[in-house]
């Protein structure tokens, strides 16, 4: 006769219950999360390829974040530059249509016969007034304007960092402290006086180094740069786009397509630049000059003189505007290569996350249908282990 133990019975069946209860909340956790397990432990020999997957994962990130901070900030500077080189190209065009004619001043010709000549002469020596006419003075205006708006342009800024200042990103790359205009004053006077000639002092405006032998030469520090980018100790901005990968967009606001078209401007707006030719009040020559045109004997050589200086400036902003293009590109090119190494980023990230989906992510779908059965068997194991709670000898027999 088969014995009956219903003590043993009943221990077997809480065991099982137990063990029920304890896959039903190892599921459902897995349902809730989408994930295998809470911890490492729990993925066994599958621990070791997540770890190091979520760790070349988190190395990619900052890489990518790299990346986009970079690239932030060059397209922050490119909208500057681009701006730049489109006022640019307005002044360019004031300049261009400026007709080099006559003095450009509103008063009347200042004539003479020479009377130590038998034939009867009318050359012109001055004008009667300094007054500009409208055609220059709006040369001189627009680039009065835009000094001040290119001058802001230099000084673009991300948060508390100068884009243009190189690493030294604190320091304000370009201030008007009034030195330019003081230097050119100086020069400008000594042209007039004859002191200099007019191929001497565009040498003097272009030449942005003194130490090279040129003691007038406008120097950076003259036209107004920090003292970082004047002397050259700005350094270089890079962006790590890998571990073995760095991308330098270092773009200054004393390069030289920048720098020579703020000369540019600062000569064309100087005060003392006009008149073209000598003015004589009274209209009575020869006599004392009230105030010193172009360096000449007569207006035409006068005349000759400035518009030699005026075709220097056209060529100076025509070039700067063209040298613009090659800072774009350069800076364009970087961007194209950050994009390209990004992209590769993303391929192996997405690779990575694959990979750690499959260690660690769990086929909900399953994990539904294994809960279902699971209830099914557990209120299966109810009715019995209630059952056999109601069982009795008496019942048994």
């Amino acid at each position: 006769m088969t014995g009956v133990s219903t003590l043993g019975q009943a221990l077997r069946q809480i065991e099982h219950l137990n063990s029920q209860q304890v896959l039903f909340s190892k599921l459902s956790g897995q349902l809730a999360s989408g994930k295998k397990t809470q911890f490492y432990s729990g993925l066994g020999t599958d621990a070791l390829t997540s770890v190091r997957s979520r760790t070349e994962i988190s190395s990619i990130s900052v890489y990518m974040d790299n990346i986009t901070r970079a690239d932030t900030t060059i397209s922050l500077t490119l909208t500057s530059i681009e701006e730049f080189q489109e006022q640019s190209k307005k002044f360019s065009s004031t300049l261009i249509g400026l007709v080099q004619q006559g003095s450009h001043q509103t008063g009347q010709d200042v004539r003479y016969d020479d009377p130590a000549t038998p034939e009867v002469e009318s050359t012109i020596f001055g004008n009667t007034s300094s007054d500009t006419d409208a055609d220059l003075k709006a040369v001189f205006d627009h680039a009065e304007n835009l000094f001040g708006f290119l001058g802001e342009l230099l000084n673009t800024k991300e948060g508390d960092r100068y884009l243009l200042a190189g690493a030294d990103s604190s320091q304000k790359p370009f201030s008007d402290t009034g030195t330019l205009e003081a230097s050119l004053n100086t020069l400008i006077v000594s042209w007039k006086n004859g002191t200099i000639t007019t191929d001497e002092l565009i040498a003097d405006i272009m030449d942005g180094t003194p130490l090279a032998g040129n003691p007038d030469a406008l120097s950076d520090s003259v036209v107004g740069y920090s003292a970082s980018l004047s002397n050259g100790t700005a350094g270089n901005v890079f962006v790590r786009a890998d571990e073995s990968s760095e991308f330098k967009y270092t773009t200054v606001a004393n390069e030289s397509s920048l720098r020579n078209m703020m000369v540019a401007l600062a000569v064309m707006k100087n005060e003392n630049l006009p008149p073209i030719v000598d003015v004589y009040e009274n209209g009575v020559y020869p006599g004392v000059v009230d105030e010193n045109g172009a360096p000449g004997a007569t207006a035409e050589e006068q005349q000759q003189n400035f518009y030699q200086l005026f075709d220097a400036m056209v060529r100076v902003v025509s070039k700067s505007i063209d040298e613009v293009d090659q800072i774009r590109f350069r800076m364009e090119t970087v961007r194209a290569q950050m994009n390209e190494t990004k992209e590769s980023h993303i391929n192996q990230q997405n690779l990575l996350l694959t990979t750690v989906s499959s260690v660690e992510d769990v086929n909900i779908n399953e994990i539904a249908v294994r809960i279902t059965t699971l209830q099914t068997q557990l209120e299966a194991s109810y009715s019995v282990t209630a059952l056999m709670q109601g069982l009795s000898l008496v019942r048994f027999l």
